[in-house]
């Protein structure tokens, strides 16, 4: 029913006149009075029209009032439309119930007082008027909101569309990138089979043909163990200096950095991206860097060595009639002499750990008789920076099996170190026994290391920043010492975690009656994990 549309009462009657009455009745409501003179009529009526009640009559022929009530409340369309049986006819108790049964609201008595007829009708069409109001408003409501709803999921999905473009078009970018980057790029699954490959991955491990859902370890069957793993334990890694392929005649050989870098959606493993960078130029230009040093080392060692002999016989023949300042500056001579043969030894040790070349002497070493000799060596150093020497040693103290004189050369570097920045302070030889290693550590309360100097105190060359700088340094005692102790099969580093104290702190392994002797192994000090 639209808004304006008048409202329509159905009024049943099998004789005219009484319908006439109802008509004139209720003419004044100013609605649409339909007219059916049998049950059959009506029900024909209601098929496709509504109406706000309905005036039955009870006694009609064929089909009375009780029987038309009863189809009407049947229906669906029809079954809540109020019914007032409209009668002139006694209605016992028996007759009431049966037509409140049947669906009827009300009963009128004829004849009826028009006024009171009005009454009851108008209560049924404003109840009518005003549930229709209630759907219109209900459907206007619906429509907005289904509007609402449909623009909403336009947006959505035109922003889906964007974005799922804007994806697309990052994907063909970063594919792009990938497939031209100067970098080599390699994707696993899960299960850790090759997913895709750019070409410069494939040329840096010559993958000559489709590896895609092929294992890794099946197509790279040479990967380093600490690669293989880092990749099976889903685990980041980075190799340093990684020969990938190795020169045959003409041919030369190929070096990378690799990165293993695990990925996952919402912390669930999804594979393994591997990035290769080629360092083939670098570390060729390292190699012959290191040659030329080693062999400018070596050329100069025995002339060195012939002047500090030289030195030394001057110095025995000098008698009184020299003045004190020329017997200084001999003096001064052959210390630097010495100071310079003591750095072409350090290059050349460099060199030989480096290559795996430096034949190490092992045997048992006592390390708490061992680091005594060293304290008694530098305590006039210690005497001179003004510095407490102080020894810690347990009594029961594992022997290592060591190369004596490397080691050696460690303790003092360490403690020679410690002096020099400890001016005034303290120094602390301490050692003590951990499972199957010995721990031995340094301490100073010196003047500290900066946070940012701590990761390249191990390098070569390095001299540390501001007032930790020494000039009488070389840059090379402790990267020295950490090639030493790793060759050792040991641990060396720098702890700064107490205030205002330095530890440097190296372990070997004790050795029992299985194990092999300590090796210099090339490949292990090139390849440096992290």
């Amino acid at each position: 029913m639209t808004t304006g549309e008048k409202i329509n009462i159905l009024l049943v009657d099998d004789r005219p006149e009484n319908l006439l009455v109802l008509k004139a009745t209720l003419g004044s409501l100013g609605c649409n009075l339909v007219e059916a003179q049998s049950g059959k009529e009506a029900l024909k009526y209601l098929l496709d029209q509504e109406f706000a009640v309905i005036l039955l009559d009870v006694m009609m022929p064929e089909m009375d009032g009780f029987e038309v009530a009863r189809i009407v409340r049947e229906r669906e369309k029809s079954k809540h439309t109020p019914i007032i049986f409209v009668t002139a006819m006694f209605l016992d108790d028996q007759d009431a119930f049966r037509g409140y049964s049947v669906g009827a609201v009300d009963y009128i008595m004829k004849p009826f007082a028009p006024e009171i007829l009005r009454s009851k009708v108008t209560v049924f069409v404003d109840l009518f008027r005003k549930t229709e109001e209630i759907k219109r408003q209900s459907e206007h409501i619906r429509a907005m909101e289904q509007r609402e709803y449909t623009a909403k999921l336009q947006a959505t999905e035109e922003r889906l569309r964007q974005e799922a473009e804007r994806e697309r078009n990052e994907a063909r970018a970063i594919r792009s990138v990938l497939v031209h980057a100067p970098v080599g790029y390699a994707r696993l699954d899960r299960n850790h089979n090759f997913i895709e490959t750019n070409q410069m991955f494939a040329d840096q491990f010559s993958l000559s043909e489709d590896v895609a859902n092929q294992s890794i370890f099946t197509a790279l069957p040479g990967l380093p163990p600490a690669v293989r793993e880092a990749v099976e334990n889903s685990r980041p890694y980075l190799v340093h200096d990684l020969q990938v392929y190795e020169g045959t005649g003409s041919e030369t050989s190929r070096y990378c950095d690799l990165a293993v870098w695990p990925t996952s959606n919402r912390e669930q493993f999804t594979g393994t991206i591997l990035i290769g960078t080629d360092v083939t130029e670098r570390v060729l230009l390292d190699l012959q860097r290191k040659d030329f040093v080693a062999t400018l080392a070596h050329d100069l060692q025995t002339p060195v060595i012939a002047s500090d002999r030289a030195l030394l016989l001057l110095l025995g023949k000098i008698d009184g009639n020299v003045s004190p300042e020329l017997v200084s500056f001999v003096q001064m001579l052959k210390k630097n002499n010495e100071n310079l043969l003591h750095m072409i030894e350090s290059l050349l040790d460099i060199y030989h750990y480096e290559e795996g070349a430096k034949a190490l002497y092992c045997d048992e070493v006592d390390l708490k008789l061992l680091a005594m000799t060293c304290i008694d060596e530098l305590a006039a150093l210690a005497a001179e920076q003004n510095v407490t020497l102080i020894s810690d040693f347990p009594a029961e103290l594992h022997s290592v099996f060591a190369d004596r004189t490397a080691i050696r050369r460690v303790i003092t570097n360490l403690l020679d170190n410690s002096l020099k920045f400890s001016k005034g302070g303290t120094v602390t030889a301490r050692a003590r026994n951990q499972a199957d290693t010995v721990v031995f550590e340094v301490t100073d309360n010196g003047i500290g290391i900066k946070p940012e100097d701590k990761s390249h105190l191990f390098e070569r060359y390095w001299h540390g920043t501001g007032h930790k700088s020494y000039k009488g340094s070389s840059g090379l005692g402790l990267y020295l010492c950490r090639q030493i102790i790793e060759s050792h099969n040991g641990q060396i580093e720098c702890d700064t975690s107490v205030a205002k104290m330095t530890t440097f702190r190296f372990t070997l392994p004790v050795r029992t009656a299985d194990d092999s002797e300590p090796t210099s192994d090339p490949r292990r000090l090139k390849q440096s994990a992290v």
